[in-house]
């Protein structure tokens, strides 16, 4: 199959500009890329013109993510009926826990967020739709690392770089392992203020009907002393179950 070298490297560029909210310049993806000034100021033209990236006001001319490309990514999972689905569920859980519900993903070595849903006093998070997050220190990627097919999981495992977020992020491989062995035992996973101070978010998996892993769900709200989180952690497990039996998974041991 012939790759077009243009219409990737116009890909690569969204992307990376999509990791700098703050804005890149031209030389900064000259530089990142390796790539001729005219041939990058050309591709950059190409995407303003259609919308795909903006110029950013100011004295120095940055790029940042065009409104086109935000409809062209929110329209996701309005084309995805497993979504659409998942969404109901979502709104549902997040109603009867009175937290922040989210549906996510493995995208490379990340978790990305799919889809949220908020209940009726929201709480404010820093996760949005479309943005990422490391797997290590959060409920979903937890999750994802816990439940993918051990080889899959093993090599995820041997790439990360664990980098402190808070002061209660695992410090190391043999802490996050024993975590997982964990969340493998009890089915689900605790954020326990990890990626965020303030933050507590439990997660279990959702699986398709021939058994693969669809992503996870969690729910984030604000860390309280008197929480108990091991019903919390019950609930998400048993809502990830549901989720997965509209999905026509029928799991051979009964959560």
């Amino acid at each position: 199959m012939k790759i077009n070298r243009t219409v990737q490297r116009a890909i690569q560029i969204l992307s990376y500009t999509a990791d700098h909210p703050e804005g890149v310049s031209l030389d900064d993806l000259c530089g990142y890329f390796s790539l001729p000034r005219t041939s990058a100021y050309d591709i950059l033209v190409t995407l303003v013109q259609e919308g795909m990236l903006s110029v950013k006001p100011g004295q120095k001319q940055l790029y940042q993510i065009g409104t086109f490309a935000y409809r062209i990514g929110m329209s996701y999972p309005d084309a995805d009926d497993t979504l659409k689905l998942i969404g109901a569920e979502l709104s549902e859980l997040a109603k009867e826990s009175d937290r922040t519900a989210f549906f996510g993903r493995l995208s490379g070595r990340e978790v990305v967020y799919i889809l949220k849903e908020v209940p009726e006093n929201p709480i404010i998070t820093t996760a949005t739709v479309g943005s990422t997050a490391p797997l290590y220190c959060t409920s979903l990627g937890k999750t994802l690392l816990a439940f993918l097919p051990e080889e899959q999981s093993q090599t995820l495992l041997a790439d990360i770089s664990m980098q402190p977020r808070t002061r209660y992020t695992l410090k190391n491989p043999e802490e996050l392992s024993l975590d997982l062995e964990r969340i493998r035992s009890r089915g689900y996973a605790l954020d326990f203020r990890e990626y965020e101070e303030h933050m507590v978010c439990a997660s279990a998996p959702v699986y398709r009907r021939n058994g693969c892993l669809e992503g996870a769900v969690s729910i984030s709200g604000f860390y309280r002393p008197e929480e108990d989180y091991e019903r919390l952690g019950k609930l998400i497990r048993r809502k990830a179950a549901e989720i997965s039996r509209l999905l026509g998974y029928r799991s051979p041991v009964s959560l």
